[in-house]
């Protein structure tokens, strides 16, 4: 296989096209590139106005690689932003849940003492009305018996009247 020096006239060395390749790196721009790879000569039976147009259509393929890169490189740090503020918005809703979760708990924990105290309340309402249904009782059997009372007193009295 031929060296790359060897296809090119003037006898310029695969060195030499690492130069022009430093020159990319440099940041010299593509005002140096192109005019490095225009001072590269053609062999005459490539045809060497098929070489210019190769040679633009690589300077271009190259600087659209570079504005994809760019573009990769924002996109890149636009997704780190992203993923940085929602990891922060996962860490403030996390902590949020937690307060939200305490609260529910003390919710949870007024709610069960209240219906102790309602059970508690019942209770205590049971009691009074069947302390309240005795004493209904007794003194229906109290008005009971004062009836009676009243009429032996009477009888006693109508008894006691014929003596």
């Amino acid at each position: 296989m031929a060296d790359l020096g060897d296809m090119f006239r003037g006898g310029e060395t695969s060195s030499n096209l690492r130069s022009v390749g430093e020159s990319e790196e440099s940041g010299e721009g593509s005002v140096g590139r192109s005019v490095a790879l225009s001072q590269v000569s053609m062999p005459a039976e490539l045809g060497g106005g098929d070489w210019t147009k190769t040679l633009t259509m690589v300077e271009r393929a190259a600087a659209t690689i570079r504005a994809y890169e760019k573009r990769f490189l924002q996109l890149e740090k636009q997704s780190k932003a992203l993923a940085d503020r929602a990891a922060e918005d996962q860490h403030r809703l996390q902590a949020h849940i937690q307060s939200l979760e305490d609260r529910l708990k003390l919710a949870e924990d007024r709610v069960t003492h209240s219906e102790a105290a309602t059970r508690d309340a019942e209770y205590h309402e049971w009691e009074a009305n069947m302390r309240e249904k005795r004493m209904e009782q007794r003194a229906t059997e109290a008005e009971a018996k004062a009836h009676q009372l009243e009429a032996y007193l009477r009888r006693v009295h109508e008894l006691l009247a014929v003596v």
